[in-house]
């Protein structure tokens, strides 16, 4: 998904949104030069003659992503002049093989805009918006005519307007910058994670229950020029999210089962309040709108982020059993709330980063959470009605599952991502997403 903030809304002193052709067109008319995050090419990207051979293409995308983003632009010439090129022959699927093959690692979440002439010049461009890439530096190889034949694996740069290549010494910067930001992003979803455990632990002094808390952030987070949804924009997210949920359920889990409603807009009546920097959907912490039912907490926050909170015990609590040990205190985990919540947080996260125009992947993790020195009794659903898995294990602990969202996930890839959660989970009592 293309980004809504690049150099020419600076350039021009556009809000953020999609770029058009008319915002390069004036950028060209006010001739605005090329620089670190813009390049400006007369035409297409050409096949290499000879196989083997680096790819001009694929190296700029690698300059560009290995710098800070920025957009290579089609149908401009060198002079800033718009000559325009055959938007037909225009073939984006040939172009991601090429990054595929010419790049280690590739560079995704790249964008091809197609962007027919509005003025009646017929002078048609094409956009490639390449994103600034967590995974930095991206070496491209292959041989080159330089001097004489050699063969190259190095990693391009964009400094000022020009495409360089990284010395040792940058290289080495490049890769200690990949496992900041990884530790950056880890940290931050851990904080996430301990923030909301802690918040919901605190509601449940007098009634000890198992929480499954998942946090799912971006890679890279929204920056904070684009604005936050507003309340519609929130309330629309979640309900396409419940409708999305709905169907992936029915696909994942085609046999009847004893599910019930979906969590969410079944216990949540979807008018999110302000909290700090997000949008919060609770039954539990607001005293005029306290529930007996099923405790849930939703956050939208605006960078990008969303964090889940869902007592698994609520619907579970009459089904209680007896630990191995002598005053062993056991915890019911209704395992059926458990996957639905985890399908519905996966589509919640995935209709959020479209809300927002967010083409970057997505870490989740996800953990059940106690308050420590119970165990955790999975109760699932036996001829209609919730029994104790008396055959199933009863862990007094429950390492965290992870999984990742890539840029642009289908149905199937939102399917796998939520059953990566739910049975990354239910694996440590010795039971899948068809055992509930």
């Amino acid at each position: 998904m293309a980004r809504s903030w690049t150099r020419l809304h600076e350039y021009l002193g556009h809000p953020p949104g999609p770029v058009t052709y008319d915002m390069v067109a004036e950028a060209v008319r006010r001739k605005l030069g090329e620089s670190d995050d813009l390049d400006c090419k007369e035409a297409l990207p050409a096949e290499p003659r000879v196989k083997g051979e680096c790819n001009e293409f694929a190296k700029d995308v690698a300059a560009m992503a290995n710098t800070r983003g920025g957009l290579l632009v089609y149908g401009v010439s060198d002079a800033i002049e718009r000559v325009g090129i055959d938007l037909d022959k225009v073939n984006d699927k040939q172009l991601g093989q090429w990054l595929r093959v010419h790049l280690q690692p590739t560079v995704s979440g790249v964008s091809y805009l197609k962007l027919p002439a509005t003025d009646g010049s017929g002078k048609d461009l094409l956009v490639v918006d390449v994103p600034a890439s967590e995974m930095a530096p991206h070496f491209l190889y292959g041989w080159q005519q330089k001097d004489k034949d050699r063969t190259t694996f190095n990693a391009p740069y964009r400094h000022r307007d020009d495409t360089d290549y990284m010395s040792e010494y940058q290289v080495a910067l490049a890769y200690r910058g990949r496992f900041a930001r990884q530790d950056a992003a880890d940290a931050a979803l851990n904080q996430h994670m301990r923030h909301t455990t802690e918040l919901v632990l605190g509601e449940s002094e007098n009634h000890a229950a198992a929480w499954l808390v998942v946090a799912a952030r971006p890679t890279r987070p929204i920056p904070r020029m684009v604005p936050a949804l507003s309340r519609a924009q929130a309330q629309h997210v979640m309900s396409q999210s419940s409708k999305r949920a709905a169907s992936l359920l029915a696909s994942a889990i085609p046999m009847p089962r004893l599910l019930g409603p979906q969590l969410f807009p079944h216990l949540l009546d979807n008018n999110p309040r302000k909290g700090l920097r997000r949008w919060v959907d609770t039954n539990m912490l607001v005293p005029a709108r306290a529930t007996h039912r099923c405790r849930i907490l939703v956050e939208l926050h605006h960078d990008g982020t969303v964090v889940t909170a869902v007592d698994l015990s609520h619907s579970a609590s009459p089904y209680t059993g007896v630990g191995e040990g002598e005053g062993d205190v056991c915890l019911p985990v209704a395992a059926w709330v458990l996957i639905s919540a985890a399908f519905e947080t996966v589509s919640l996260v995935h209709e959020h980063r479209l809300a927002l125009h967010a083409g970057t992947p997505i870490d989740l993790c996800a953990a059940l959470e106690s308050g420590g020195g119970f165990r955790f009794v999975p109760v699932v659903v036996g001829h209609r009605r919730p029994e104790i898995a008396e055959w199933a294990r009863q862990p007094r602990t429950i390492q965290p599952a992870h999984t990742e969202l890539a840029p642009f996930s289908d149905d199937q890839a939102l399917i796998a991502a939520a059953t990566d959660l739910a049975e990354g989970l239910l694996h440590q009592f010795g039971m899948d997403i068809l055992q509930t």
